[in-house]
C-alpha cells in the first residue's frame, strides 16, 4: 500500500477511535450525573448496576490466571444485596438488614469452605470477600456519603456526591494532559509507566483550584474544608487509581472490561473511586463538626 494512502486510512482510523471514545465518555458522563442529579431512586439503579458490573470484571479477572473458581453469581447477587440493604437502612426501613446481609454472606462463605471438597476453596473465599470489600464496600458508603448532607433528616442530597466525581475529573484529566505534555519523571514506573511526577502535581493544584469553585457556590462547608476534601481525593484517588493498575499487570490484563468503548471495562472508569470514597468518609468523620447544623 502507498505510504499516502496508508497514512489517510491511519488518520481515519485513528479519527474513528477518538470519536468513539469521545461519544463513549460523554454517555457515561451522562448516565452519571443522571443517576447523582436524579435522586436516591436513580443512584439507586445507575450505581446498583455499576457495581453488578464492577463486582464480574474483578472476579473475571481473578479467575483469569488463577485455578481459585469463584462463583460470580453468588457474588454479584450478594453484593447488589448488601448495597440495597444500606439503603434500606438509610431510609430508616430495616436498621437491621444491613449488617444481617453481610453476616449472611460471610456465613455462607464459611459453609462453602466445609461442604465444598476442593483444594483452593479457602483461596476462592478470600477473593470473594477482597471484591466485596474493594468494591461493594466504596459504593455503598458513596450512598452513605449522599445522605451526610443532612445527615440526621435521613435525606438524599446530591452534593458530596457530585464533588468527588467533579474532583476526581479534574484530577484525572489535568494529570493525563499535562502529564503528556511535560511528564519527564516516572511515578511509579513498576505500576504504571504512563504516571509521571509533573502530572500527580499538576492533577493535586488544579483540583485544589477546582474546590474554590465548590466554596463559592457551597459556602456553608468552609473553605479549608473544600480544601482538605480535594486534596484527600486527589491523593487518594491516584492511589486507587495505581491500585487497579496493579492488578491488571498482576493478571497480565490492558483492561478490566469492554463495556465503555474505548475507555474499557466500569472497574477501569471507578478505579480512583474506589480508595477515594473509603479516604473522604474517613475525613468527614474527622470533621463532623463541620457538618453539625449544615441546612440543605
Amino acid at each position: 500500500m502507498p505510504y499516502q494512502l496508508r497514512f489517510i486510512k491511519d488518520v481515519d482510523l485513528n479519527t474513528k477511535n477518538l470519536l468513539t471514545r469521545a461519544g463513549a465518555g460523554i454517555i457515561y458522563i451522562v448516565v452519571l450525573l443522571g443517576g447523582i442529579l436524579g435522586g436516591k431512586y436513580s443512584f439507586l439503579i445507575v450505581f446498583g448496576t455499576i457495581l453488578g458490573f464492577g463486582l464480574y470484571e474483578f472476579y473475571k479477572a481473578v479467575e483469569k490466571n488463577t485455578s481459585h473458581a469463584i462463583s460470580k453469581i453468588f457474588n454479584i447477587a450478594s453484593g447488589i444485596i448488601i448495597f440495597l440493604s444500606a439503603y434500606l437502612y438509610l431510609e430508616n426501613i430495616n436498621a437491621y438488614l444491613f449488617p444481617a446481609t453481610s453476616l449472611t454472606y460471610l456465613l455462607a462463605l464459611t459453609a462453602s469452605a466445609v461442604l465444598i471438597n476442593r483444594d483452593d476453596i479457602f483461596h476462592a473465599i478470600i477473593y470473594s470477600v477482597f471484591g466485596q470489600i474493594y468494591i461493594t464496600l466504596p459504593l455503598s458508603l458513596l450512598m452513605l456519603l449522599s445522605y451526610q448532607y443532612n445527615i440526621w433528616a435521613k435525606e438524599y442530597h446530591y452534593l458530596l456526591v457530585l464533588a468527588i466525581f467533579v474532583l476526581i475529573w479534574v484530577n484525572d484529566t489535568a494529570a493525563y494532559f499535562i502529564g503528556s505534555l511535560l511528564g519527564k519523571h516516572k511515578l511509579i514506573e513498576r505500576i504504571s509507566p504512563k504516571k509521571s511526577v509533573e502530572g500527580f502535581f499538576s492533577g493535586i493544584i488544579f483540583t485544589l483550584l477546582t474546590s474554590l469553585i465548590f466554596a463559592h457556590f457551597y459556602s456553608q462547608y468552609p473553605l479549608n474544608f473544600w480544601l482538605g476534601f480535594a486534596l484527600v481525593i486527589s491523593l487518594f484517588g491516584t492511589i486507587g487509581d495505581l491500585f487497579e493498575s496493579l492488578i491488571k499487570r498482576t493478571y497480565g490484563i490492558k483492561d478490566a472490561g469492554t463495556l465503555i468503548p474505548g475507555h474499557g471495562g466500569i472497574l477501569d472508569r471507578i478505579d480512583s473511586l474506589l480508595i477515594a470514597i473509603p479516604a473522604i468518609y474517613l475525613y468527614l468523620i474527622l470533621f463532623a463538626q463541620l457538618i453539625d447544623g449544615i441546612q440543605p
